[in-house]
């Protein structure tokens, strides 16, 4: 069936033919994909599969019901019906969970950023995605990114990074789907995980992109469980734990390997303890600590925090 109108403009794409479910459709793969991760509205699909953003009222709800009305398994939801899920997404997600930890997907992160606030002046100026599957270290990607601001002496005395190094590197915009597609499918890991969250999800939505969904673990709230008689999490003291040497620090490559690096140690400690799948990690990352949380505690592993980085990230 035709899927005519993809990429044109938001009067052109309001006539749209109906599609339906079409299996064949690219539109049709890109939304199943998308849902694939879990229930979606409607606007960020249209992001999805149609490459818009904004237009009309109702534009976007009418596009991707012309698409995915009536395709099996695929139910919309909320009050005005702008919430589209996959009735099997549930299941499935529940059997990947069933995994021990180690056959679960991660995407260990770090960013440097300007010294701002996310959201609030702060901008990331490099970042570092670092592939872990199976207990196995593999892929790193790894850029400078030109955010278009100044970057401060005290963090150029910290990181390396000048002003003028970032000039000529892709903006956040030309790498963003880059980036999203290394997150997708997989846990979101970073030292100090809500930090570095913050800073991509506020990148992500500049650049009017939808914000991938997924469960998040933060290794320094890991290191307080099972390292309670460590006296710092940071990053240093972490990996000195560990006997892993942290090359280029502060910087984001050489901070997400040896972050991904901690994390493999890490899970390996964890099911020793017993902590055999995501559930009971979760389980365990909740219980109420025997000691005292210092003022820079992060949260829980699916929490989200947008503070400045903390003394447990070193």
């Amino acid at each position: 069936m035709s899927q005519r109108g993809e990429g044109r403009s938001g009067g052109e794409m309001s006539r749209v033919p109906a599609v339906r479910f079409a299996p064949e459709g690219v539109l049709f793969r890109r939304a199943m994909a998308r849902l694939d991760q879990g229930a979606c509205e409607a606007r960020d699909l249209a992001v999805e599969m149609f490459g818009i953003r904004g237009g009309p009222p109702g534009l976007a709800d009418q596009l991707v019901a012309e698409v995915l009305e009536g395709a099996p398994d695929v139910v919309r939801e909320g009050p005005d019906g702008a919430v589209w899920r996959l009735a099997r997404c549930e299941a499935k997600r529940a059997e990947k969970r069933r995994d021990g930890l180690h056959q679960l997907r991660y995407a260990v992160v770090d960013v440097e950023t300007n010294g701002g606030v996310a959201g609030a002046g702060g901008r990331v100026v490099e970042i570092a995605i670092v592939e872990v599957d199976r207990g196995e270290i593999g892929d790193c990607f790894s850029t400078l990114v030109d955010a278009g601001v100044a970057i401060p002496p005290w963090i150029t005395r910290l990181t390396g990074i000048r002003t003028e190094m970032t000039c000529g590197a892709p903006s956040f915009s030309q790498i963003c789907d880059q980036v999203r597609e290394r997150l997708s499918g997989r846990v979101f890991v970073a030292h100090n995980a809500g930090y570095d969250w913050g800073f991509l999800r506020a990148e992500m939505r500049r650049a009017g992109a939808a914000v991938p969904r997924g469960p998040r673990l933060c290794t320094v709230h890991l290191a307080r469980r099972l390292l309670p008689g460590l006296d710092r999490r940071g990053l240093d003291a972490v990996a000195d734990y560990y006997g892993i040497e942290i090359r280029e620090r502060h910087r984001a490559r050489g901070d997400a390997v040896a972050t991904a690096r901690i994390l493999v140690r890490m899970l390996a400690d964890a099911e020793r303890r017993g902590w055999t799948t995501w559930p009971a990690l979760r389980r365990a990352l909740a219980r109420p600590s025997r000691r005292k949380r210092p003022p820079d505690a992060s949260g829980p592993p699916d929490e989200s925090h947008t503070g400045g980085k903390t003394t447990d990230h070193g």
